[in-house]
């Protein structure tokens, strides 16, 4: 089976089967800003400059079924449940050890997804890599989960979920 222009579908897809169960729909109304900002905005800006800019990456055609300007549609608007599932997830714990893995978890996969799309032929590094690849996507969620609690967005968000 060939997974030419499937791989941007897919992680959205998995994203939505993920975040549609597990986050109530309250506070996914809650959280879009949220969503389309630090996931989808960052992902356009993201993509452009490892791509565009700076050559580190390259999204080939075969990479999703639309691309704008040379970016990959679908892999983009993927952040945007995914970026709501990792805000929900923070407002959910407490504990010091268990937002340590969230934070450590979703760039790891982040890292798998590339890792997955550079063997399949969907992606190709220019003088990056992996490791790269996490340390700039565990910068992205810290930067992101310190908005939350700096904004006091988790506060609102369980305060909504309580009601």
């Amino acid at each position: 089976m060939s997974l030419e222009n499937l791989p941007g579908p897919i992680i959205f897809l998995i994203g939505m089967l993920i975040m549609i169960p597990v986050v109530p729909r309250q506070i996914i109304r809650e959280l879009s800003s949220i969503g389309l900002i630090g996931g989808i905005g960052v992902g356009i800006a993201l993509i452009y400059l490892m791509q565009n800019i700076f050559g580190f990456w390259l999204y080939p055609a075969n990479s999703d079924l639309i691309h704008i300007a040379g970016l990959p549609v679908f892999l983009i608007i993927s952040w945007f449940p995914v970026i709501i599932l990792f805000a929900y997830l923070l407002g959910q714990y407490k504990n010091t050890g268990l937002l340590m893995l969230i934070v450590l978890t979703f760039p790891a996969v982040a890292t798998l997804s590339h890792y997955i799309m550079l063997g399949i032929g969907t992606l190709f590094y220019n003088n990056w890599s992996l490791f790269s690849t996490f340390l700039i996507s565990l910068g992205i969620h810290l930067g992101i989960a310190l908005y939350l609690y700096a904004t006091g967005r988790l506060e609102i968000m369980n305060k909504i979920e309580q009601n």
